[in-house]
Order: structure tokens, then C-alpha cells, then sequence
């Protein structure tokens, strides 16, 4: 019984992390849409939007310790069983994809385009179309991604 309750206090603090996680990404999806629009009509509260946009990170990378704890965790206390299990393969490469987008894709844009933004240079907008499109692509990969794996992990699918 104690397993049995030990494993749902688990899955509520991973859904909190997962929770975290999306959310975050979907404020900062429309921090940065707004950021476009703003900017896009030269207005200069844009560039307040920055180092907010800077700080959701830390609420990623907490999201991401709580998910990685709790999922460990009932990793262990279930004996690795879900190993065999397709789905769970499935689950894993998915969340391997969603960090490499976030390290590879979205940390390395926003860098970028917080730098470019806070040059000044007066062909900002031309500048930063290429980098502003990665970012679109980006956030809209990541949302897809936390979608199949709330799917997957609902769905539960067999071979």
C-alpha cells in the first residue's frame, strides 16, 4: 500500500514538473509574439519583454529536475518494468528531442536574439527575420513535443 501511494505522490509532483515545463513554454511562446509585434511597430516596451523572457529558463530547468527526479524515481520503485514497455521508448526519445530542441534549437536563437537586440542596429527587424522564424519553429516544436508525450503517456499503447 505504502508503494501504491508513494508512486501517485511520484506522478503528482511529474505532472507538476511537466505542468511547469508546457506552461512556461507556452508564456514564453506569447511573450515573444508579442515581442515580434512590438517590435514590428518600433515600439520600444519590447525590449522590457527581454529580460523577462530571459528568466523563464530557470522555471524550464526546475520543471525539467522535478520530471527527471520524480520520473526516476518511479522508474525505480516500479523495477524498471516500463523498460519493456513500447510506449515508454517512444516517451524517452520523445523527451530526448524536446531537450536537444530546447539546448540546441531555442537556447541558441534566443541568445542570439537578445544580443542583436540589444546592439541597436537600425536593421534589427531585416536582421533578425531569419532568427525570429527559427524561434516560431522552435516553440512550435516544443508545444507538438509535449503534446505526443502527454499523449503517448495516456494512451499507454502495447506492441
Amino acid at each position: 500500500m505504502k508503494t501504491h501511494l508513494m508512486l501517485r505522490i511520484l506522478l503528482a509532483f511529474h505532472l507538476t514538473g511537466l505542468t511547469i515545463m508546457a506552461g512556461t513554454t507556452i508564456i514564453d511562446f506569447f511573450t515573444f509574439k508579442t515581442f515580434c509585434r512590438l517590435i514590428d511597430h518600433s515600439d520600444n516596451k519590447a525590449l522590457n519583454l527581454l529580460p523577462l523572457m530571459s528568466g523563464y529558463g530557470s522555471f524550464v530547468r526546475a520543471g525539467a529536475a522535478i520530471l527527471i527526479l520524480t520520473g526516476a524515481g518511479m522508474f525505480l520503485m516500479m523495477k524498471g518494468i516500463w523498460w519493456d514497455q513500447l510506449w515508454f521508448r517512444i516517451k524517452i526519445a520523445l523527451v530526448l528531442l524536446l531537450v536537444l530542441n530546447g539546448m540546441l534549437v531555442g537556447n541558441k536563437q534566443g541568445t542570439r536574439l537578445r544580443s542583436m537586440t540589444c546592439e541597436g542596429l537600425p536593421d534589427f527587424i531585416q536582421r533578425s527575420v531569419h532568427i525570429r522564424a527559427n524561434l516560431d519553429r522552435f516553440y512550435i516544436t516544443q508545444l507538438l513535443l509535449f503534446f505526443l508525450i502527454i499523449l503517448v503517456s495516456a494512451i499507454k499503447f502495447e506492441k
